[in-house]
């Protein structure tokens, strides 16, 4: 590969008190290889592969940190201890070639797929606003349940430390539950977590506090947001004004770094942003982070 091309990639990052080997990075994604929301063999060693390859940092695939947070039938669950050694074997597997691994905790909010026996899915979000891709109608949380859900991101942040992981990044992007606080098209509460921006950031302001206070400091935190959604084709601006919102993310102190992506779960014209199909151009994402 060309140092002239990518002059910086085998170079070292700090992310907080973390030093990545090089900024081969293998993000976080979906790869169907959970069980009963537990790691398995073939998941230890789909990263293990990876960090062989020589990645500098794997991020893995979502955890669900609350019982309404089972999406799917194969989604990672982190809301008990029995999470923790499935981690462990992980982070253990990714280690041994040097790499960094973080988790990702997560609530998906309305943007649930599919319930464990067919039927209609029972989704929690700030308003009862649908989705257009799965058509549910989710209902809305009430502020103890604002309560229970922020303490299941600080808890599952901690199991993931205490698996041995690197870091943890909170999943505010692609529709999901903290992106639908953000956007005032979905948020349409009348309380303190509804409003005016400062307002529809409280709820992920909240997470980030929680989340900081359980694991300390030097253990790396971060926040993945879509740059832009793609909510429909017609739309010419985005909802949620995302470069106010991560000034206002730096300006808090707690993160060590922010993850700009593209696309949203809720709309089919949004969804193909999250996994782009091969007709996209490298790096086409690359604007919404500049």
């Amino acid at each position: 590969m060309s140092d002239t091309l990518f002059p910086t990639l085998f170079s070292p990052l700090q992310v907080g008190d973390i030093t990545l080997k090089n900024r081969i990075f293998s993000s976080g994604h979906d790869t169907v290889m959970v069980h009963d929301g537990a790691v398995t063999d073939q998941l230890v060693e789909y990263h293990r592969a990876r960090a062989a390859g020589g990645a500098g940092l794997i991020i893995m695939q979502v955890a669900g940190i609350h019982e309404t947070a089972r999406y799917t039938y194969h989604v990672l669950m982190a809301t008990d201890d029995s999470c923790i050694e499935g981690y462990r074997r992980v982070a253990d597997a990714v280690h041994e070639h040097g790499c960094a691994l973080f988790g990702q905790v997560f609530h998906p909010g309305r943007e649930i797929m599919e319930s464990q026996d067919g039927a209609l899915p029972v989704a929690y979000a700030p308003s009862a606003v649908p989705n257009e891709r799965f058509r549910v109608m989710p209902r809305p949380m009430s502020q103890a349940m604002i309560a229970e859900v922020v303490a299941g991101y600080a808890a599952g942040a901690r199991r993931l430390q205490q698996a041995g992981l690197d870091g943890v990044e909170i999943v505010a992007s692609h529709g999901y539950l903290p992106a639908q606080f953000l956007n005032p098209e979905l948020n349409l509460r009348t309380d303190q977590y509804g409003g005016n921006l400062d307002n529809r950031m409280r709820f992920l302001r909240e997470i980030i506090s929680a989340v900081r206070e359980a694991v300390g400091p030097g253990f790396a935190v971060g926040v993945r947001v879509s740059g832009i959604e793609h909510s429909s084709p017609e739309e010419e601006q985005e909802p949620t004004d995302i470069v106010e919102v991560c000034r206002r993310l730096d300006a808090v102190g707690s993160l060590d770094f922010l993850n700009i992506t593209e696309g949203t779960s809720a709309s089919r014209s949004g969804s193909l942003h999250i996994v782009p199909p091969m007709s996209e151009e490298a790096a086409y994402t690359a604007p919404a982070a500049a």
